[in-house]
């Protein structure tokens, strides 16, 4: 069975075949992204002040709570994100929260952090040409979790395979906001491209996959190289990653298109490397209880960020 990660990256509904490569003659206009950001002329997107903040504030030891509830309680997109994933079922769902410091207090600072970085990551992106955001984001999410679920079976840390997921697919949108007439041509209103195929068309369009730039644009956010790496080898097939945290975003990957696919659990868990399937397996081979009830949070996921 293949199992290279194919994301969903391109705007639906599907109207025409996937774009064509450009031909031999436009290779002149191809852009140089790297030397393109190395003179100005492109600038890598940057998290929010607010976030970079809070994010820092939430990695003191001796962390206030009271205090990053009022922090929060003055981004109102942040409290809604905040207060929604405390009424999750994530989080038991059994009772209505309304409170900030409630929240924050039922949440604690690891899964604080992740929506915190999540909705400041996406804040960065507005409209970008070519690509449905929500369902983006969506996917990222779901991606983001599901690794940090597995990492524990890979033997990966669980915070960076997070970081990973969110992030993975994030160079297809950095390439299309930096060269917005040449995403708008390949990309809006033609049928989703995804995997080798994506990355081709973006290696003959922009000069570069999203995958590179994806590490690139990690790298400097100031995450640890090993995120950085990951996240360049995203688009490797299986056999190639050895790394713990690679086959930590590989799974998460393999889970989010599930999701997108909606497929069944015992489908879903098919398609995750051999290693890793092994670990969630019952005695008769289905799907144990525990994967069960992570594929079942994973298809009720926060539609967008």
């Amino acid at each position: 069975m293949d199992h290279t990660y194919i994301p969903a990256f391109t705007l639906e509904p599907e109207k025409r075949a996937a774009a064509p490569a450009p031909d031999a003659g436009s290779a002149a206009r191809t852009p140089r992204f790297i030397d393109d950001v190395a003179a100005g002329r492109v600038e890598l997107p940057t998290i929010p002040r607010v976030v970079q903040r809070l994010i820092a504030a939430l990695r003191d030891p001796d962390i206030d709570f009271r205090k990053i509830g009022e922090a929060l309680s003055q981004d109102p997109v942040l409290s809604a994100k905040v207060l929604r994933m405390a009424n999750s079922s994530f989080f038991g769902g059994q009772r209505s929260i309304a409170s900030i410091d409630n929240a924050v207090a039922l949440i604690g600072v690891q899964a604080l952090t992740r929506v915190v970085m999540a909705c400041g990551v996406s804040a960065s992106f507005d409209a970008v040409p070519g690509i449905d955001l929500r369902l983006f984001w969506r996917e990222a999410l779901v991606a983001a979790t599901a690794a940090n679920k597995l990492a524990p079976v890979c033997s990966a840390d669980p915070e960076e395979a997070y970081v990973c997921g969110l992030l993975h697919a994030a160079g297809h949108l950095i390439l299309c906001r930096s060269y917005p007439e040449i995403a708008d041509a390949m990309f809006t209103g033609f049928a989703p491209v995804r995997g080798a195929e994506l990355a081709a068309i973006e290696m003959d369009s922009f000069g570069i996959d999203h995958a590179q730039v994806g590490a690139i644009w990690v790298d400097s956010l100031g995450f640890p190289q090993s995120v950085s790496e990951a996240i360049g080898k995203s688009l490797r097939p299986l056999a190639e990653l050895t790394d713990t945290l690679d086959l930590a975003l590989h799974s998460g990957c393999q889970l989010a298109a599930a999701v997108t696919r909606d497929d069944n659990a015992e489908t879903a868990l098919a398609a995750l490397p051999p290693s890793v399937h092994a670990k969630w397996v019952d005695t008769s081979g289905q799907p144990n209880a525990a994967f069960t009830r992570l594929y079942d949070q994973l298809r009720e996921a926060e539609p967008a960020l």
